[in-house]
């Protein structure tokens, strides 16, 4: 009897990690949509590159919103994520209509504030269960739906399909996920463990007062603006400075995405053997190589093929920090310090697209790819001047202090 128990148990949690999955591909599709669309929304709305920008802040205002009202709700699972489901129809429902830009910005924060509840609940749910080979496939779904959305919007639009019909497939997939979610996740409630009564605000104090945590949000910060900064304007600079067709760039973007999820799926076993310190510096050093000769070389193809190399050693960076991470606090603290580190993502996923619009308005366009080798030279100089070498893990006692015992890829 406790033998069957625990198979249906098991089921359970394989399809809630399978809808994991599902989830977090919809939310690639979302962050993929806006890069590819750029063109088409800057062109319908008549908006200049900084104007235009502010969609990739209005998506993350309304994630950090959430985060400021609600820090106890990720421990309600099953109704958070009906909320999340919800806000993403009524976004997705608002679009469609093609409103003023005003209110399409609204509709963007709307979704957004779905986007972080996804993002942090998703996340921490698998970081339960360790397993960073188990978040490098959990970003590699994000990967998969980045890839999705330009070939649909491309698609769309050499058939001359409005680009706001693209959100008729958010609509249906949130319309799908409402009763999906509530019938896999009715039951579920993240661990608490030790300081379980103690409230949301409370928990989040010790976690805040991390230096290894903190450390780890500005990496997450940085490896989250770079990643946007390309996916969010590479078509617009193949086809402003490189002078490719529009609906062939989009292609490239598709590239790119390829190469995240070949990364992500690829690359995970071989940072957990080396390390994750020297496999993200070896990572961060070509990456930078290849940005250089996107910077140097004006031609599609070589460029379209660095974009996508570009992406494949980029990859491990984000689901490896939020891994790592999750591991330098105890399970009661696991939630606050998993929403923590995405809200820092949220952030640089925001400003970096944002901080790129300003500089492309000034006529800076063909300095994105220095633009980003600058924030990935940064992200590099935090990984090995950060104090007290937080990439090395032991035990954490109750007082949240951690030792340094060993190599953390000798426990992943």
């Amino acid at each position: 009897m406790a033998s069957k128990r625990q198979q249906e148990a098991n089921w359970i949690r394989l399809c809630q990690m399978a809808f994991s999955f599902f989830v977090y591909a919809q939310a690639g599709m979302s962050d993929g949509s806006l890069g590819a669309q750029l063109d088409s929304l800057q062109s319908h709305y008549g908006l200049t590159f900084s104007v235009v920008s502010l969609i990739f802040l209005a998506n993350a205002a309304g994630s950090s919103t959430w985060k400021q009202l609600t820090l106890d709700r990720l421990m309600k699972i099953p109704q958070t994520l009906v909320i999340a489901a919800m806000t993403n129809i009524v976004g997705s429902t608002v679009i469609i209509t093609l409103p003023p830009f005003p209110v399409f910005v609204v509709a963007l924060f709307i979704n957004g504030i779905g986007a972080c509840i996804y993002d942090a609940s998703f996340a921490t749910y698998t970081a339960y269960f360790d397993e960073g080979p188990a978040m490098s496939l959990l970003f590699a779904a994000f990967g998969v739906g980045a890839l999705i959305a330009p070939l649909i919007v491309a698609a769309m639009l050499v058939h001359h399909v409005s680009w706001n019909m693209y959100y008729y497939v958010s609509l249906g997939l949130s319309l799908l996920n409402m009763p999906l979610l509530w019938i896999l996740f009715r039951k579920y409630r993240f661990p608490e463990g030790e300081n379980a009564s103690t409230g949301a605000q409370k928990r989040f104090i010790p976690v805040l007062q991390n230096r290894n945590v903190l450390t780890g949000g500005m990496l997450t910060t940085l490896s989250m603006a770079s990643g946007e900064v390309v996916s969010s304007w590479i078509v617009t600079f193949m086809t402003d400075i490189r002078g490719g067709n529009d609906d062939a760039m989009r292609y490239v973007l598709s590239g790119y995405w390829v190469g995240l999820v070949l990364g992500r799926l690829l690359l995970v076993h071989a940072t957990s053997y080396i390390g994750p310190k020297l496999a993200l510096t070896i990572y961060g050093i070509i990456t930078i190589g290849l940005l250089a000769v996107i910077q140097s070389v004006d031609n599609v193809a070589v460029n379209a093929v660095a974009t996508a190399l570009v992406g494949f050693f980029q990859a491990p960076s984000t689901p490896m920090i939020i891994s790592l991470s999750s591991k330098w606090v105890p399970a009661s603290l696991v939630s606050p310090a998993i929403s923590i580190l995405t809200a820092f993502g949220l952030v640089g996923s925001a400003l970096g697209p944002l901080c790129v619009g300003f500089v492309n308005s000034a006529g800076g366009l063909r300095y994105l790819p220095s633009i980003t080798m600058g924030i990935m030279g940064l992200s590099l100089g935090i990984w090995h001047l950060a104090p007290s070498a937080p990439w090395k893990t032991g035990t954490v006692d109750s007082n949240q202090n951690i030792g340094a015992k060993s190599e953390l890829s000798s426990s992943t």
